[in-house]
């Protein structure tokens, strides 16, 4: 069974009533601090919380909307409506006990309101269907199929029965009906009413949450967890994830009060510790020098303590759970929680996630989103919550609900599509989680070729074609042009390309910018690029400064600018012995111009445009040099 769409009708800051599809598997919510995130997801856990939670009940008083709570101060209003649809499994196993087609249709809603009740709406079934399963399963005879057939609803079908129970099959069919009726306890259409109380009902998943507040402890007083009751230390979350832990054991605490059971109390939650470990490293690859380890202290007054601590095997030491990063700690208390339910294969549950891995870094966000797609997605639904764009898979865009505090004291928050979304800060993490999946999406080759600016990818992919259709060299088939947008942005495309294990080589101008010039040589002390992985433009015509453009001839440069910008610079303007972009900008009052400019008017008159041999002859020896500097 899924759950197919949620409606707030007014909670906390929802104060109009807000509608929002959730998927099949995932679906993430995506908007700012204060925006009403944790107040979706609680309403929504509230609604059929997995365990009897005093906390995850409604309130009237704390969860109804301020401004409006006198309004409804005698009366009971709806907060939420769950609309579920019904799977093959569950329609399959009604139709095993009664016939096929009795279930008409596999949408129903649940509503909840303020005082905990739950209406439910849109079961439906097919009285004609019933009424021959009644006639094929109690062996009525003519007479009485004519006397069925002929009911027109529940109460005309037990009145002809009732009447006629001398017919063949006819006392049999009044005990189910009786039956029946008793278990759809006062439901309008007792049909209806049963098949939902007993076959549908317990089928509906119930809603697990989980958030930063679950932490579990790293010091726990056995003695009074033996008696059932917290200490004065923890919070009634860290109670109850310790208490999930002991669960997880299969052990009873008290077990340890016992001297002849400590060993196999101990043995019993290392057995427990190793199965989590296990199952967190295939996930955390932050740090998989870490085991974690459970001891028993001795105090004073019989009193004994489980401390939980981790082992680092690389610094050979051990430390308590709560020194380890806060993300770990997220990570290793999630696992224990999640366990709680994991075992439990009697039910169906809906995991709800608020805020997962906040503290996590960038990269252990990527491994929790795998952990969601790979381990929690095939067998839960599951809804969660974010604002960090390491947390939001750019190909599945369709998955994602905004969340807006439109900060209007009449509406409240809203909830959208992405698509639908207009607040550019509720939209910043889907924006940058795709420009990040961009920009690593231009890292397409094993092997990169650093370049300041797009204008040098147009003059090198168009002498490269060149070349080729001339039988000479060009630049490799291998190589990706990566223009990285300026010589300061150099070193960081560097480090970037690092981390990602390219291969990169850099073709330069000569540097104009110091700061650039001294990060890049800081970048080669440091072997984070080797000296001989760095070619300038100045080498390959062997002068003292050069950008791309001085392997073109002057006239030929200046017949690409002057069809670029409509001007008429001539050769006799130019000195034949300086760079031809400094004279330019020197003639255009000093002013910068766009080197795109030219090359884009080049790329657009390639049949018209003629280079001579020795500008060919230029851009195959740098693309020797460069295809060699791979090698």
């Amino acid at each position: 069974m899924l759950l197919k769409k949620v409606t707030i009708h007014k909670y906390k800051s929802f104060l109009t009533e807000q509608t929002y599809e959730v998927e099949s598997q995932i679906t993430r919510i995506v908007g700012k601090n204060e925006s009403g995130k944790t107040a979706l997801l609680e309403a929504l856990a509230k609604s059929n919380y997995f365990e009897d939670n005093a906390d995850f009940q409604f309130d009237k008083d704390l969860d109804y909307p301020r401004s409006e709570l006198t309004k409804v101060r005698t009366e009971n209003p709806r907060v939420l409506t769950c609309e579920y649809e019904l799977s093959d499994e569950d329609v399959k196993s009604v139709e095993d006990v009664f016939a096929e087609g009795i279930i008409s249709k596999q949408r129903f809603s649940v509503t909840s309101y303020y005082d905990n009740t739950r209406t439910t709406t849109g079961v439906s079934t097919d009285f004609g269907v019933f009424k021959d399963w009644l006639i094929s399963a109690f062996g009525v005879g003519e007479q009485g199929k004519e006397l069925i057939h002929a009911a027109t609803d529940y109460p005309s079908l037990v009145s002809v029965v009732s009447e006629n129970n001398s017919l063949p099959g006819m006392n049999e069919i009044k005990a189910e009906l009786e039956k029946i009726k008793k278990g759809a306890n006062g439901w309008t259409n007792p049909l209806e009413g049963y098949i939902y109380k007993t076959y549908i009902s317990p089928a509906i998943p119930k809603l697990w949450y989980f958030s930063d507040y679950f932490s579990l402890p790293c010091r726990i007083n056995l003695s009074d967890f033996a008696a059932g009751k917290p200490t004065g230390s923890l919070s009634s979350e860290e109670y109850k994830i310790a208490k999930a832990l002991f669960e997880l054991s299969g052990l009873q605490i008290s077990d340890i009060q016992s001297e002849s059971n400590f060993e196999a109390f101990k043995a019993q939650l290392e057995a427990t510790s190793n199965s989590i470990t296990d199952e967190m490293f295939e996930y955390w690859t932050t740090n998989r020098n870490l085991e974690i380890r459970f001891e028993i202290e001795h105090a004073a007054n019989n009193v004994r303590y489980l401390n939980i601590r981790i082992y680092n095997s690389k610094h050979r030491v051990t430390l308590p759970l709560k020194n380890r990063s806060k993300g770990f700690l997220w990570f290793f208390s999630f696992l224990v929680w999640f366990s709680k339910i994991q075992g439990d294969k009697n039910s169906k549950y809906i995991l709800l996630l608020d805020e997962p891995g906040l503290s996590l870094h960038a990269s252990a966000q990527n491994d929790l989103l795998r952990f969601i797609d790979e381990k929690l997605a095939p067998e839960y639904q599951v809804i969660y919550t974010t604002h960090s764009p390491f947390m939001i898979d750019s190909l599945r865009l369709n998955e994602v609900r905004t969340v807006y505090d439109t900060q209007n004291p009449k509406i409240g928050s809203v909830v959208s599509d992405a698509v639908e979304e207009k607040d550019s800060d509720t939209l910043f993490p889907l924006q940058a989680a795709l420009g990040y999946t961009i920009a690593q999406n231009l890292y397409v080759s094993p092997q990169n070729l650093l370049v300041e600016g797009i204008s040098d990818l147009v003059y090198l992919n168009h002498f490269s074609t060149i070349l080729k259709d001339m039988g000479k060299q060009g630049l490799s088939d291998d190589v990706t042009i990566v223009p990285v947008g300026g010589a300061d942005k150099i070193a960081t495309f560097i480090s970037l390309m690092r981390g990602n294990e390219l291969s990169t080589v850099c073709l330069l101008d000569t540097f104009t910018d110091q700061g650039a010039e001294v990060r890049l040589k800081r970048m080669v002390e440091q072997k984070i690029i080797a000296d001989k992985k760095i070619l300038y433009y100045h080498s390959v015509i062997e002068q003292t400064f050069a950008d791309i453009e001085d392997l073109l001839s002057k006239e030929e440069y200046l017949a690409l600018y002057n069809g670029a910008f409509g001007t008429s610079v001539q050769i006799s303007d130019l000195d034949a012995n300086k760079p031809i972009m400094s004279q330019l900008k020197r003639l255009n009052g000093n002013k910068s111009f766009n080197h795109y400019s030219p090359a884009n008017y080049m790329a657009k008159n390639i049949g018209t445009l003629s280079f001579s041999e020795e500008t060919i002859g230029r851009f195959e020896k740098l693309f020797s040099m460069v295809n060699s500097k791979f090698d």
